[in-house]
C-alpha cells in the first residue's frame, strides 16, 4: 500500500460522494486498488455493487434517492431526470413514487438496459432544472413524460389538475408540451387537457360530468359565474341547471383543497342558497364509491328545484 493508501480513510470516503454512489474509476482515482474495491463490494461487506463499475458506498438497500444519482451516473452528463421522480421534487402530491426511474438521454446515446431504469432517448433533451441537486425536466415535461406512461385516466386527471388548478402551468403550455411528444400514450393526457380546457379541473369534476349523463339529466353549464338580482357575483358552482336555478357542488376538500379553499367553497354554498337556489354538495368518496345514490340525489334535487318558482338570478 503506498502512503496515499494507507492515509486514506475508508469510513469518510462515502461522504465524498453524493448520496454515497460513485464509479469504480472514481474509487480509484483516490487512490483504492481495484482488489480493495472487490473486497469491500463482497456480499457482508461494507459496499456493494449497482452496475458493473458503480459501487454504493453503503451496504443497505438502496434508496430512491441513490437509484436516481445511479441512473443519472451511469446516463452520463447530458441525462435529465424527468418522471414521477422530476415531480415529486418539483413538489408535486399527485407524483407517485413507484416504477422505473425515468431518465432522458440524448437520442445519439446507445440504448442499454439497467434494472429498475428507463432510458429514454429523445431528440428533444429539455433544460434541467436543479432539484435537491438533482438535473430534473422543467414541470411542464416531467407531467406529460409521466401522463404518457400512466395507465389510468384518474392519475392523469390528477397529474394535468394539480398543474393547471395551482396556477403552475396553463393548458396551452401542456398541449404545446405534448404535440412536442412522440404519439405513444398522447391519447389519454390530449383528452383530458380537452376537459380541463372545458372547466373541468379536478378528479371529482371529471368524475361527476360523466355521472351527469347516467344520470339522465339535461347537461348542465360546467363552472358558470352565477349573479344575483344586483348583478352582484354570487358563485361559480361546479354545475350549474339554468332552468330550474339549480347548483352542485362538488365539495373536493381533502381531495385537492386547502383549508383556504374549503372556506371559500362554503362561503359559495351561502350566498347561493342565499338567493333561493336549490344547491346540491356531493363529496368526492360518495361521487367515487355511489354514483347510484348520488345520481338519484341529483334527480330529486331537479324535481324539487323545478316545483318552485326560479330564483332571479342570471348565470353568465
Amino acid at each position: 500500500m503506498t502512503a496515499n493508501r494507507a492515509l486514506l480513510d475508508l469510513d469518510a470516503i462515502p461522504g465524498m460522494f453524493d448520496h454515497h454512489v460513485a464509479t469504480a474509476a472514481d474509487l480509484i482515482s483516490l487512490g483504492l486498488s481495484g482488489s480493495v474495491i472487490e473486497e469491500r463490494c463482497r456480499d457482508g461487506g461494507p459496499w456493494q455493487r449497482l452496475q458493473p463499475g458503480l459501487v454504493l458506498l453503503g451496504n443497505a438497500p438502496p434508496s430512491r434517492a441513490q437509484r436516481i444519482q445511479a441512473a443519472l451516473t451511469v446516463a452520463g452528463p447530458e441525462a435529465v431526470l424527468t418522471g414521477v421522480d422530476a415531480l415529486a421534487l418539483h413538489g408535486m402530491s399527485a407524483a407517485r413514487l413507484e416504477g422505473p426511474v425515468h431518465v432522458l438521454v440524448p437520442s445519439r446515446r446507445q440504448s442499454r438496459l439497467v434494472d429498475g431504469v428507463f432510458f429514454d432517448r429523445t431528440n428533444t433533451l429539455p433544460v434541467a432544472q436543479l432539484r435537491s441537486r438533482f438535473p430534473v425536466a422543467p414541470l411542464a415535461r416531467a407531467t406529460i413524460d409521466t401522463c404518457r406512461r400512466a395507465t389510468t385516466a384518474e392519475h392523469v386527471r390528477a397529474l394535468l389538475t394539480e398543474s393547471v388548478r395551482h396556477g403552475r402551468i396553463s393548458p396551452a403550455i401542456l398541449r404545446d408540451e405534448l404535440s412536442r411528444a412522440t404519439t405513444r400514450g398522447a391519447a389519454l393526457p390530449r383528452r383530458i387537457l380537452a376537459e380541463i380546457d372545458d372547466g373541468v379541473r379536478s378528479v371529482a369534476q371529471g368524475w361527476a360530468r360523466r355521472l351527469v349523463h347516467r344520470a339522465g339529466l339535461q347537461p348542465p353549464r360546467w363552472r358558470v359565474p352565477i349573479t344575483g338580482p344586483t348583478g352582484a357575483h354570487l358563485a361559480t358552482p361546479d354545475a350549474w341547471w339554468d332552468d330550474v336555478g339549480m347548483a352542485w357542488e362538488v365539495d373536493s376538500y381533502g381531495f385537492e383543497l386547502s383549508s383556504a379553499d374549503y372556506a371559500a367553497a362554503l362561503r359559495r354554498a351561502a350566498h347561493l342558497t342565499a338567493a333561493g337556489i336549490v344547491v346540491v354538495h356531493t363529496p368526492p368518496t360518495q361521487l367515487r364509491d355511489e354514483p347510484s345514490v348520488v345520481a338519484e340525489l341529483l334527480r330529486g334535487a331537479h324535481t324539487q328545484a323545478s316545483a318552485r318558482p326560479r330564483p332571479p338570478v342570471e348565470a353568465a
